[in-house]
């Protein structure tokens, strides 16, 4: 039979106003008092304990399988209030304890009997002011919650590099998220930016490593023209200049490959389709470095304006922005784990032929300026924008590029 002990706090603070250690000091002190020096400890910490949330309290929800399960004796906790928020989950767990015979003792309030009525009676009445208060408190948040946001108070936590002061955000000093930017850029990924940042062992804010997660919504941040969406599927952990933009003579698309080697990354273009065909020309694959002068070249031609209008017919802007958004939350979720590899292929696909749908001549195409310094995924962004594809003979030598603009924006 065990002794148990019940610790729980909604928000996690540095204040040790019902913190751990207060908490569990008066728990253990109280259950010492009774003679029961060896408890199990359960906790929730930062979790509510009002309404549907507590079916995310794993450690409520372990003690009531305990107590049914008769292997509790005595549950101890530090308040009416941190062991429920409300009187009806209260009352069930009462209940439950009267009919297996388990104590229920509280630092602030004591042990009640609630055995006879009128202990039923104080122990509800008890549990229903601690609902009041919760409930009072609740009020009172989003009160202030209006009024802030009336005079325009920044609300939330404030993103790396900023701290909130006086409601405003302002830049925080201890803070450089310049540093995760360039490991962003020398590296090309956001995981690999994670994992440089780790290794090198550069602080995060709250001391954790770095992740793929969290770089990205700093750089995007940072950075809005990152990761767009118009590159298409390479916003992931390799991202390559020319993904999608080279085609092989045979008509098929070459695929971008990324080895790591003593000299450092090498990327190449491959295709797969000449592993199988032995009449297919040789070499299979061409080096990044090697074709990227030729295009270099050939996008210095481009004049960027400050919007293209395909086949010069009007259209209004931001047309399949929408569309764009979409497909962006899609890879998102995706990365977060939130959808599995089949319904992001499932989405992609519709918000795809939604794309293929739109009359490219309707369109208008906001080009951002071309800078080969930028990340890899970025500038292939903007190379699909004003290139449809770029042609390779038989020895993948590039020879043409099918631009997407009009001749007047072509030099």
């Amino acid at each position: 039979m065990a002794v148990v002990g019940y610790l729980r706090k909604s928000r996690v603070t540095s204040d040790r106003h019902l913190s751990w250690d207060v908490q569990e000091q008066e728990v253990r002190a109280l259950a010492a008092r009774h003679g029961d020096a060896d408890i199990e400890l359960l906790s929730d910490w930062g979790r509510s304990g009002r309404g549907d949330k507590t079916r995310l309290r794993v450690g409520f929800r372990r003690l009531r399988e305990m107590i049914h399960s008769g292997s509790v004796t005595v549950v101890y906790s530090y308040s009416l209030s941190r062991l429920a928020r409300s009187l009806p989950e209260y009352a069930a767990l009462a209940e439950l304890c009267r009919d297996k015979g388990v104590k229920i003792r509280l630092c602030k309030e004591g042990e009640f009997d609630y055995t006879s009525a009128s202990g039923r009676l104080i122990v509800n009445v008890l549990a229903l002011f601690a609902q009041f208060e919760a409930e009072l408190a609740q009020e009172r948040a989003q009160d202030a919650i209006k009024v802030r946001r009336g005079r325009g108070d920044y609300l939330g936590v404030a993103p790396y590099g900023l701290r909130v002061v006086d409601g405003q955000l302002q830049a925080n000093s201890d803070e450089t998220p310049e540093a995760v930017l360039d490991a962003y850029r020398r590296t090309g990924t956001f995981h690999g930016a994670a994992k440089m940042l780790n290794a090198d062992g550069f602080p995060s804010r709250h001391g954790k490593n770095w992740s793929e997660r969290t770089v990205r919504a700093l750089v995007r941040r940072l950075e809005p023209s990152v990761a767009s969406p118009t590159g298409g599927r390479h916003n992931g952990r390799h991202a390559y200049l020319f993904a999608g933009l080279l085609r092989c003579s045979c008509g098929q698309t070459l695929t971008p490959r990324r080895d790591q080697r003593r000299q450092g990354v090498y990327v190449s273009y491959l295709c797969w389709r000449a592993r199988f065909d032995r009449s297919h020309p040789r070499p299979l694959m061409v080096a990044e470095a090697q074709i990227r002068p030729w295009l270099e070249e050939e996008a210095a031609r481009f004049r960027h304006p400050p919007a293209v209008l395909v086949d010069g017919t009007a259209a209004e802007p931001g047309m399949g922005e929408e569309l764009l958004g979409r497909r962006r939350r899609t890879l998102d979720n995706y990365e977060d784990g939130h959808i599995d590899r089949d319904e992001r292929d499932r989405k992609l696909a519709a918000i795809d032929a939604e794309l293929e749908r739109i009359d490219l001549t309707e369109r208008v195409l906001v080009v951002p300026p071309l800078n080969w310094s930028a990340p890899p995924d970025a500038t292939n962004s903007v190379l699909r924008v004003i290139w449809d594809h770029i042609q390779l003979d038989g020895a993948m030598r590039p020879v043409s590029a099918a631009w997407r603009l009009p001749a007047e924006y072509i030099a």
